[in-house]
């Protein structure tokens, strides 16, 4: 279970994605959810894979897109709050992100890839952060929080849509 302090002083919207994950090594838990959502994509069958259960509804790609992106977002929140930055850092609005793909379409191949890829590239950024720079706390989207806080919000929110593809595709 994820320690109680960064628990209780991460933002409460944080703590759905926190519960999704099962240790606090951070690291671990990015390795172990690295795993887990490779091998999902790697399985979803090929006529699903531009499926979106609903109308307005992203498709099984425009989801795998979606933690990608938001994966990107954070390890960069992470990097800046790691370096003592107190800038402030904006939010960002995900389904305008996936809605200015417009008509591009990624294959299985690819965004495995890309997963496999950006996953690697953050847990390479934690590994090289010390007990200081993981608990600076900055700002981001109006909330305080910290570098260790956006390690298991990664992995939580990889595990959380995971979870929805294999409900409701």
């Amino acid at each position: 279970m994820l320690d109680k302090t960064i628990y209780t002083t991460a933002p409460k919207y944080f703590h759905k994605y926190f519960d999704l994950t099962h240790s606090d090594d951070l690291l671990e838990e990015l390795r172990n959810n690295k795993k887990i959502i490779e091998e999902q994509i790697a399985n979803v069958p090929a006529e699903k894979w531009h499926f979106a259960y609903a109308e307005g509804k992203w498709t099984v790609a425009e989801v795998y897109r979606h933690i990608i992106e938001t994966e990107r977002i954070f390890a960069y929140r992470a990097l800046r709050l790691s370096r003592m930055d107190h800038t402030p850092l904006a939010g960002f609005d995900e389904n305008a992100f996936i809605s200015n793909l417009g008509s591009m379409r990624f294959s299985q191949e690819q965004l495995l890839h890309e997963f496999s890829t950006v996953r690697e590239a953050t847990i390479s950024l934690y590994v090289s952060m010390s007990p200081q720079m993981l608990r600076f706390e900055g700002n981001a989207n109006g909330l305080s929080i910290t570098a260790e806080m956006y390690a298991f919000m990664i992995a939580g929110h990889g595990v959380h849509h995971a979870n929805v593809v294999k409900e409701r595709y």
